[in-house]
């Protein structure tokens, strides 16, 4: 997989989280759902930090010296 098709995941897996949230007023539901629901969150800017390092390198001019 890509770094794309993880990010999409996180979200994914965010709605749903949110989803569940919204079906449910149980705190011993509630508070898993929510802190799974942050990790998710927090995942997904990881994969974005993680994606712009890449296009950053790929963008980079590069400069080969060849000894002979």
């Amino acid at each position: 997989t890509d770094l794309y098709e993880d990010m999409a995941a996180e979200q994914k897996a965010r709605s749903t989280y949110e989803y569940l949230i919204r079906m449910t007023d149980d705190p011993d539901v509630l508070d898993p759902l929510k802190f799974l629901r942050e990790r998710e969150i927090v995942h997904f800017q990881r994969f974005g930090e993680a994606l712009r390092i890449v296009q950053d390198y790929l963008e980079q001019d590069r400069v080969f010296i060849l000894k002979g």
